[in-house]
């Protein structure tokens, strides 16, 4: 599983909030991306900085993704 998975997979969920164009990911939405990819990482610390950045940068995407699908319907 990518981590662009991971973000469409909680969007399903209801763990995200639909977003649409530029507005950002919440804290929230970012911690519990970024504490996935611990967990798929095997738990190892010391990525914490990493996976935060990780985790907006594919929330951002995920929800310009989404933003361009509901534009096109």
């Amino acid at each position: 599983m990518t981590v662009s998975d991971l973000a469409a997979r909680l969007s399903h969920e209801g763990w995200l909030a639909e977003h649409v164009g530029n507005e950002r990911p919440t804290a929230a939405e970012t911690a519990q991306l970024a504490y996935h990819l611990y967990e798929l990482r095997g738990r190892q610390n010391g990525h914490e900085l990493e996976d935060w950045l990780l985790a907006e940068q594919e929330l951002i995407q995920h929800y310009w993704l989404v933003a361009d699908q509901s534009a096109a319907e």
